[in-house]
């Protein structure tokens, strides 16, 4: 696939994800409802399920943009994604914007085009297990402090919400190990240990993302959530497939980061 199809496909991806997430924030209502479920309750079900639906299909351009892009490469993407999430809710769930919104959205733009264009060809090194392993377990060993009686609310959300944009990022890592090792033969996967990996790290995810909301608001856990989800694949890609960034996409990286936080850090 030529390169600008694959950045399309990593865009569209993200807007899908952002859009399912708005919607299952829309929805969110008919969890817990206690009334008698009427059209309001269907209503809120049917908005939620459709959103649920549109977040787990960004997966299909994600896995084509991995065809030629690197994995921290298309998880950068996600800083596009906080974008279009933010224009979202300012339409669907009448959120306010903020003039410096139109400043970092353009700040995460620059920074995935300089991404893009200090990245050097892929080498097709063929994926390590071993340092895949290490990946894989960090961050539920990230988790373990969670669960100690001392550990503070604020403290556990911010775990939950860093595990779960680890998770997030090592997602993309693992379908890009799928797809150097079978391509799009979409029937292999299932023969790959990798396939239900990625089916543990996605539903991981999902969970440590509920848990964090539950102990915090979404200004806490978003913009934790967020730069993991662009930092760790970067880890993924340099163990696993021995990847090697320029210092201007070091830079770069740093940009988004801090383009995504200052995003949500007014909400």
């Amino acid at each position: 696939m030529p390169v600008t199809l694959s950045l399309a496909a990593a865009a569209s991806a993200y807007t899908l994800l952002a859009l399912g997430l708005v919607l299952m924030k829309k929805g969110v209502g008919w969890i817990g409802h206690k009334g008698p479920k009427d059209r309001g309750f269907r209503t809120s079900l049917a908005v939620w399920l459709s959103g649920f639906l549109l977040s787990n299909l960004y997966v299909v351009p994600a896995a084509a943009a991995l065809g030629t892009l690197s994995p921290h490469v298309v998880a950068s993407f996600a800083g596009w994604g906080v974008a279009v999430m933010v224009v979202l809710a300012a339409w669907v769930l009448g959120e306010r914007l903020f003039a410096s919104d139109l400043a970092f959205t353009a700040l995460i733009a620059a920074a995935i085009v300089l991404l893009n264009i200090y990245e050097g060809a892929d080498a097709g090194n063929v994926p390590r297990s071993a340092p895949f392993a290490t990946v894989a377990i960090l961050p539920f060993l990230a988790l373990l402090p969670a669960f100690t009686k001392s550990a503070r609310p604020r403290l556990k959300a911010l775990l939950f919400a860093a595990v779960s944009g680890a998770l997030a990022g090592l997602i993309v890592v693992t379908m890009k190990v799928l797809v150097r090792l079978h391509g799009f033969q979409i029937v292999r996967y299932p023969g790959s240990l990798y396939f239900y990996l990625y089916l543990l790290f996605s539903v991981a995810a999902f969970l440590a993302l509920q848990l964090a909301f539950k102990r915090a608001g979404l200004m806490r856990v978003g913009p934790v959530q967020y730069s993991a989800s662009i930092v760790y694949p970067v880890l993924g890609s340099l163990l696993v497939f021995g990847a090697r960034l320029h210092p201007v996409q070091w830079a770069a990286l740093a940009c988004l980061i801090l383009a995504v936080a200052g995003i949500l850090r007014r909400r």
